[in-house]
């Protein structure tokens, strides 16, 4: 066993969980069984030491006998600045990877760090277009032996204490930018026409969004719906496979998101989704076949598809196969951890090369 073994660092710091947070937690552990990988985190990860910037450094002041550096893997500009100051002014023999999932462009600051980055993964091809430097492109993936159903939705909802036949969920904070609106209003609309129907919002509502919730609320309360659509608020990440099992169908009615993993943890429990066509959604979703997109801001194309499958129960349930085989296929976590493997064994073998 070598003395000195090459490092790979994942920083995630950040001061609360994020859904980037979250991928970072799917992925280290299976990272390690190939990897010697450190975290540097401003929240604890379970199975990891806590790290400061000195023991950092200490861990990569050496340059490695196993390979020609150590690497650092970064997601946020933070993050890159605190991977640029160990590079250049402490000169740690190390590579920076950097992975991003905007769609949108970057602002001149989060370019130029990018600029630096001795590789870049997007996470899907629209993140890509915003980038000139992009090495390798890794879509997100998911867990599928915990997104799995483990009961029947009839089952799961029992569980739950939802007292209607078929559920329809949002996961993810309640605020203007995840289309919660969208997503209340279709209902109070169409839950009337189909009894057999209820909403569940799963999330967190933080003070900023208080009052958006609290209209909403209202909302649904002059509709008389407050049995029929639930703020379920937010859940413990373990609990949430159990809450994606109760779900017919998911939606997605974001204005703006980076990826988004919502669709593939529901399609992983065999539920269709309606989303918008933002994030790498379109990229998950093959419409008619697991699921519908909608154009971002379209309210009457998004309640148009909802109706068309509220009106056809069965063929929700057909689509679930469907839907789980297109995660196992394309977006499990393995082929993500696979993928981020790649990047870095290319980069030490390009410098082997030279």
């Amino acid at each position: 066993m070598t003395s000195n073994p090459a490092q790979i660092v994942v920083t995630d710091l950040h001061r609360r969980i994020t859904g980037v947070s979250t991928t970072i937690r799917n992925l280290v552990h299976r990272q390690r069984k190939e990897f010697d990988l450190k975290v540097w985190s401003k929240l604890p990860i379970d199975g990891f030491q806590s790290l400061t910037a000195f023991k950092l450094y200490k861990l990569l002041k050496t340059r490695p006998t196993d390979k020609p550096f150590h690497i650092w893997h970064v997601r946020r500009n933070n993050e890159m600045q605190w991977a640029l100051f160990f590079k250049h002014i402490l000169r740690c023999p190390i590579r920076i990877v950097f992975t991003s999932a905007a769609i949108r462009q970057h602002s001149a600051w989060p370019r130029w760090l990018i600029s630096k980055m001795d590789a870049v993964i997007a996470t899907s091809d629209k993140a890509a277009s915003f980038l000139n430097n992009v090495s390798a492109i890794v879509h997100h993936g998911v867990d599928i032996q915990k997104f799995t159903p483990t009961v029947t939705r009839e089952q799961a909802l029992s569980n739950l204490g939802f007292n209607f036949k078929y559920a329809i969920g949002q996961f993810g904070r309640i605020r203007p930018e995840k289309g919660c609106d969208y997503f209340v209003e279709a209902m109070i609309e169409l839950l009337p026409k189909y009894p057999d129907f209820g909403a569940v919002l799963v999330g967190k509502v933080t003070t900023k969004f208080e009052n958006f919730s609290n209209d909403l609320r209202a909302k649904v309360k002059a509709a008389g719906l407050e049995e029929r659509i639930i703020w379920h608020g937010e859940v413990p990440f373990s609990d949430v496979p159990a809450i994606y099992n109760a779900m017919s169908l998911v939606v997605a009615p974001s204005r703006y998101e980076g990826f988004g993993l919502t669709p593939l943890e529901a399609m992983a429990t065999g539920a269709p989704v309606i989303a918008a066509d933002t994030g790498a959604y379109a990229a998950m979703i093959e419409p008619g076949n697991n699921g519908f997109i909608f154009p971002v801001n379209d309210v009457e194309t998004f309640q148009f598809q909802l109706a068309q499958l509220m009106s056809e129960p069965l063929s929700i349930q057909h689509m679930s196969d469907r839907c789980q085989q297109r995660v196992q296929e394309n977006f499990s976590i393995e082929k993500e951890t696979q993928g981020i493997a790649d990047v870095y064994h290319d980069l030490w073998n390009s410098e082997l090369e030279n």
